[in-house]
C-alpha cells in the first residue's frame, strides 16, 4: 500500500503544527447519552437493564412452574392451572435484569497524536466519546471500566468497572491530563499499540461489551492477536481517523512523511497520479478493515466522525446488535 500505515504527510517549509493550548484541551465536558442494546444475557446479580437467565422478581415473563417448585401464591395463574392435566397450581415466573460490564479499550499509541488542519483533533474526539460512553453506561446502571493500551501502559488510565455516577467526569479529566503529560514526556512519537491484546486479556473471561477504540493502523499480526484475545466478548470497534492524513496532501511538490509510531521519515515527490493512488489505497484499506473485523467476530465498525452525534451511535449499535 502506497500510503503507509501511520504515515502523516507534511509539506516542506510549513513546519510542524503547534499543539493545542491547555484551555482548548480542557474544554468543559458535555455528556452525550447513547444506548447500546446487547443480544446476550447478563450473568451478574447486580441490578441493571440487561436480561438474565435468573428467575426472580423481574417483569419479563419466562413461563410457568408448579406452586411447589416456586412457592409464590401471589403469582398463581388460575386459567393456566385449570387447563393442566393432572390438575395442579401453576405460577407465573419472570426473569430478572442485571448489570453488565462495559469496557473502553483505548489505543493511546503515538499515531493518536496526529493533528490535521481540522479544529477537533483525534484526542479530543476520543476523549469526548469515552467520557460519553462512561456517562451512558452509568446512567443505564452498568459498570464502566477502561484500559489504555500502549508500549508505556500508564497505570493511571486503568479503571476497574465502576457504577459511580461521577465516573464520566473522572474519565474525562484523566484522559485530558494524560494527553498533556504525554506530549511533555515525548510520548507523541515512538510508541506502538502492541499492548492491546494484553489490555483485553486483563478484562477476564466473563463476557463483556468492549468498545475497542483506535485508528486501526495496525500490522495484520497485531489485528489478529487482538481479535483472538477479544473472542469471549462482544466487541464494538470504534475507528478514529483524520481524513486530512490522506486528503490534504499537496497536488505536487516535495513532502516529508513520518511514521509517528516508529519515527521513520521519508521524502516523496508528490504528483497528481500518486495522490490519486494514495486515496484509492486508503479506500481499499478501509474496506479490508471492515471485512476483517467482522470476520474476526466483532460487530461492524463504528467510524466516528468529528461531528458524531449520540443518535447516530445508538442507531449503529442497534443495527449491529444481532
Amino acid at each position: 500500500m502506497v500510503a503507509a500505515s501511520n504515515a502523516m504527510a507534511q509539506q516542506t517549509g510549513q513546519g510542524p503544527m503547534q499543539p493545542l493550548s491547555a484551555a482548548s484541551v480542557q474544554a468543559a465536558f458535555e455528556p452525550h447519552q447513547f444506548f447500546y442494546p446487547v443480544p446476550w444475557r447478563a450473568h451478574s446479580y447486580h441490578a441493571g437493564a440487561t436480561l438474565t437467565k435468573h428467575h426472580g422478581n423481574g417483569t419479563d415473563f419466562a413461563g410457568y412452574a408448579s406452586l411447589l417448585a416456586c412457592p409464590d401464591p401471589k403469582r398463581i395463574d388460575i386459567r393456566a392451572s385449570v387447563r393442566t392435566q393432572p390438575q395442579q397450581w401453576l405460577v407465573r415466573t419472570y426473569l430478572e435484569r442485571a448489570a453488565i460490564h462495559v469496557y473502553a479499550i483505548v489505543d493511546v499509541s503515538s499515531s493518536l497524536f496526529f493533528q490535521g488542519p481540522s479544529a477537533q483533533d483525534l484526542q479530543q474526539r476520543l476523549t469526548r466519546f469515552v467520557a460519553s460512553l462512561a456517562w451512558s453506561v452509568t446512567r443505564q446502571g452498568d459498570g464502566f471500566g477502561m484500559h489504555a493500551a500502549s508500549d508505556h501502559l500508564p497505570g493511571s488510565l486503568q479503571r476497574l468497572p465502576s457504577f459511580q455516577p461521577g465516573t464520566a467526569q473522572q474519565v474525562h479529566g484523566l484522559l485530558n491530563d494524560y494527553w498533556q503529560q504525554a506530549r511533555s514526556l515525548g510520548a507523541d512519537h515512538g510508541h506502538t499499540a502492541s499492548a492491546l491484546p494484553a489490555a483485553i486479556e486483563a478484562i477476564g473471561p466473563r463476557r463483556a461489551l468492549v468498545f475497542l477504540i483506535s485508528d486501526f493502523f495496525w500490522p495484520e499480526a497485531l489485528l489478529q492477536a487482538t481479535m483472538r484475545a477479544a473472542q469471549p466478548h462482544d466487541v464494538v470497534p470504534v475507528v478514529l481517523r483524520d481524513a486530512s492524513a490522506f486528503e490534504a496532501l499537496p497536488a505536487f511538490g516535495w513532502a516529508r512523511l513520518r511514521d509517528m509510531e516508529t519515527g521513520q521519515e521519508r521524502s516523496w515527490l508528490l504528483r497528481r497520479k500518486l495522490r490519486t493512488q494514495i486515496a484509492a489505497d486508503a479506500a481499499q484499506q478501509t474496506q479490508s478493515l471492515n471485512l476483517g473485523l467482522v470476520k474476526a467476530g466483532a460487530r461492524s465498525p463504528l467510524w466516528l466522525a468529528p461531528d458524531w452525534r449520540a443518535e447516530d451511535v445508538s442507531r449503529h449499535l442497534m443495527e449491529t446488535m444481532a
